[in-house]
């Protein structure tokens, strides 16, 4: 993972992993993040409702994301892009706060890209990113346990299931368990 520039206002600095560019997103990215956050299968398990309109996700980019980021002193997030290709395929962020020290990730990335390893490897550099440069102690992960896909990249990112919170509803209004997974930074640094 290569860093490329420093954490300044709590804006996190772009990174250069194997295959990807995780970078600030933008309003120019407003169609790419729309192809995939109106997507059903990647809107609903990920907690909300698919984002109806292109004027919606540039007014999600141009306000909701950096007052919820201001309000609750969360750092920046990203934009997924394929070294070589400047298109947001993806998004992943430290989405909640917790406490001082510890975050939740969140992340979506376009059907398309599903099952190539690429939230795992943007997931770890989040990761580095959050107990080196962020100093935290613990990250988290929460999905629905029908998400298969976030269950097992938690898994492969070495987190824990620490609670199971049963018959909850999902933004569609399923019952479904809530899962809570954890990793604290000395397991990460195992």
């Amino acid at each position: 993972m290569k860093i490329l520039g420093k954490f300044e206002n709590n804006i996190l600095p772009d990174i250069e992993t194997e295959r990807l560019i995780l970078r600030q997103r933008t309003l120019a990215d407003a169609e790419d993040i729309f192809a995939y956050a109106k997507l059903a299968e990647v809107s609903y398990p990920a907690g909300f409702p698919p984002v109806a309109t292109l004027e919606d996700e540039v007014y999600y980019i141009e306000n909701i994301l950096p007052k919820r980021s201001e309000e609750h002193n969360i750092p920046s997030g990203y934009g997924i892009t394929l070294k070589g290709e400047n298109k947001v395929i993806g998004s992943i962020d430290f989405n909640h706060r917790h406490a001082d020290d510890v975050l939740e990730i969140g992340y979506l990335l376009h059907p398309d890209y599903w099952h190539q390893g690429i939230v795992t490897e943007a997931a770890q550099a989040l990761l580095e990113i959050g107990f080196t440069l962020l100093n935290l102690h613990k990250i988290e992960i929460s999905c629905y346990d029908y998400n298969i896909g976030s269950r097992r990249i938690a898994e492969k990112l070495g987190f824990t299931l620490e609670a199971t919170i049963r018959d909850r509803q999902d933004v569609q209004g399923k019952r479904c368990d809530d899962l809570r997974y954890g990793l604290l930074r000395s397991e990460w640094e195992i």
